[in-house]
């Protein structure tokens, strides 16, 4: 009985694929127009071709084109051999080259036109598509989205029922930095074909679908794939028939360098090791904890520890300007002899000014490892409505007018409470790379503009406020950018402590820890910027002024025209009138 099972399920899935092969549209002439909702379509050309197919579909719908292989002549220039994609007003959407993936999606809505040209090498070239259109809310699955973390799973729509018909679903996959990602598929079951043209699974190695393709997966089977980065595509695309179970996606974050790596943001540490280094050790992950025994790892599979800057036993440290934190991961022995190592995680974090420096080494009886990042401080700068900063601005461009004030907040996200923030700079530039020109506000912490004001700081943030200045006027667009120190709260002899710094003061060093911050652009209000609606009162009194204007106007016209009437009537007739109305001498008895 399970034979005759197997030799059915491959008899189904022999039968089911050939049908969809007899039903796919061979195009081996030169152009044609479709009008389906959807269709499959296999093109052959050969050289010097010049062909152009139309997908003809209404202007209120999407239309999706899945191409799924690309067989162009390889040695062959993208300027002479190409496969270009335009939407229904001609738009190029996208030019697909012989060395381009051979999985490619475009949208559009309405219709769209495809273009093949070839240059003159003899040779059969193949390009695979699937198109669809669909109404808007009536797309056939709602799939695929951000996921962030150590470990978890992906499945298709409906698993581990059937998928449904015309999905287009994409994840995107992001593990802590210094990390890959490692793949399991503990089942695929999609259409059977050779070269999965139909329904597929992509793999990208990296961010997006523009990364480097690393599997496109289909049939029934099971997989095991690695990453090259802590980022991951998954793109599953289906078409109009044969739907089967999909499939299931185990992924698990490991350490670039196969042991251990070690992650600084602004708000903590990451440490994350591969089980099986644990494992080698003679540990696992319920024997790790941090100095504070209470904290133990987030995870277990990897063994991942997210270590805060201000608990578990952290230690903050200032050595000449520089804030570090530290923390211990130690494997708790148990009974009065082990013959395990005795090991030691130190991570230290270092906040530098244009960096974090990380620093991780293990002590496996006094045996020391190193390993070091880089990474920066997580800065914002942004407007706020008025003095209180309590509501911030949202909209950009931020539409301003002259001589209004700006107020403005740098933050710093860190959970560290001893952390404080001095602007240090600031300039204003037409260009959002701030090139030339510029205009300076505020320079080694002394103001250059006359309206510069600072506002008392605290935590982790820094106020001030300016006027818009006569330099907004003269450019459509101005940016801002602001330098910050960031400071240890309780160092009295900090740079954030000593405020305006002239030329003849000593130079504080290298240590000093200051981050950029960006933000604009601010554009200046002027009478067409004004909501052309406005206030219901204000249109009302607007209008009820420009009518008395305009009847004021068209009473003077009409009066001037009345006279100048009445002159050239006067002067008309006076040089008409006949002689026997002549003035003549009365006679005389």
């Amino acid at each position: 009985m399970p034979l005759l099972g197997i030799l059915t399920f491959f008899i189904l899935c022999a039968s089911t694929s050939l049908a969809q092969d007899k039903s796919v549209d061979l195009q081996t002439r030169c152009g044609a127009s479709f009008s389906d909702i959807y269709k499959p379509v296999q093109i052959q050309v050969n050289e010097d071709s010049d062909c152009t197919w139309s997908i003809v579909r209404p202007a209120n719908e999407t239309t999706r084109i899945v191409f799924s292989i690309l067989d162009l002549n390889t040695a062959a220039d993208c300027s002479q051999e190409n496969v270009t994609v335009l939407d229904q007003n001609l738009q190029v959407l996208g030019v697909l080259c012989p060395n381009s993936p051979r999985i490619d999606v475009f949208e559009t809505p309405g219709s769209a036109y495809l273009r093949v040209s070839t240059n003159s090498d003899a040779l059969v070239r193949t390009v695979y598509l699937m198109y669809y259109s669909f109404a808007p809310g009536n797309e056939a699955a709602v799939c695929g989205g951000q996921i962030n973390g150590y470990s978890g799973s992906i499945s298709s729509p409906n698993y581990p029922s059937r998928h449904p018909h015309f999905a287009y679903c994409v994840w995107h996959l992001e593990t802590p930095k210094n990390t890959k990602i490692d793949l399991s598929f503990t089942e695929i079951f999609l259409e059977v074909d050779a070269v999965c043209r139909f329904d597929f699974i992509a793999l990208y190695d990296g961010p997006t679908t523009n990364s480097p393709i690393l599997d496109v997966l289909c049939g029934r089977t099971v997989a095991e794939l690695e990453t090259t980065s802590n980022t991951l595509t998954v793109v599953l695309s289906t078409d109009y028939a044969n739907s089967y179970y999909g499939f299931n996606l185990n992924y698990v974050a490991l350490p670039e360098n196969n042991s251990s790596s070690l992650f600084c943001s602004g708000e903590k540490m990451t440490v994350i090791f591969d089980p099986s280094y644990i494992n080698s050790l003679g540990y696992n992950a319920n024997e790790l904890t941090l100095i504070d025994t209470s904290c133990g790892p987030v995870s277990s599979n990897p063994i991942a520890f997210n270590v805060p800057y201000t608990s578990c036993g952290t230690v903050r440290k200032v050595e000449d300007h520089v804030i570090s934190y530290t923390n211990i991961i130690t494997a708790i022995s148990t009974g009065v002899i082990t013959r395990r190592k005795k090991i030691e995680f130190v991570m230290t974090c270092e906040l530098d000014n244009e960096s974090i420096v990380e620093i991780m080494y293990v002590t496996e009886n006094d045996i020391i490892q190193e390993s070091q990042e880089t990474g920066k401080y997580d800065v914002s700068l942004s407007f706020y409505q008025t003095q209180d900063f309590t509501t911030p601005v949202l909209e950009s461009p931020y539409y301003i007018e002259l001589n209004n004030t700006l107020f403005l907040q740098a933050t710093l996200k860190t959970q560290d409470p001893g952390l404080t923030l001095f602007t240090e700079s600031c300039f204003a530039s037409s260009k959002s790379n701030f090139s030339d020109p510029t205009y300076s506000l505020l320079q080694n912490g002394c103001a250059k503009d006359r309206t510069y004001h600072n506002f008392p700081s605290g935590s982790g943030f820094a106020r001030f406020s300016f006027s818009a200045f006569k330099f907004i006027e003269e450019y459509p667009s101005v940016y801002l950018q602001c330098r910050v120190v960031i400071c240890d709260a309780n160092d009295p002899g900090s740079r954030c402590n000593q405020g305006c710094i002239t030329r003849n003061r000593r130079d504080l060093g290298s240590n000093v820890r200051k981050v950029s911050a960006v933000v604009g652009p601010i554009r200046l209000k002027r009478q067409s910027d004004v909501d052309p609606l406005g206030p219901v009162s204000e249109k009302r009194g607007e209008d009820s002024t420009s009518e008395t204007s305009n009847i004021y106007l068209f009473g003077i016209l009409v009066l001037v025209v009345n006279v100048l009437l009445v002159a050239f009537i006067v002067l008309r007739n006076s040089r008409k009138k006949p002689n026997s109305y002549e003035y003549q001498a009365l006679p005389t008895e």
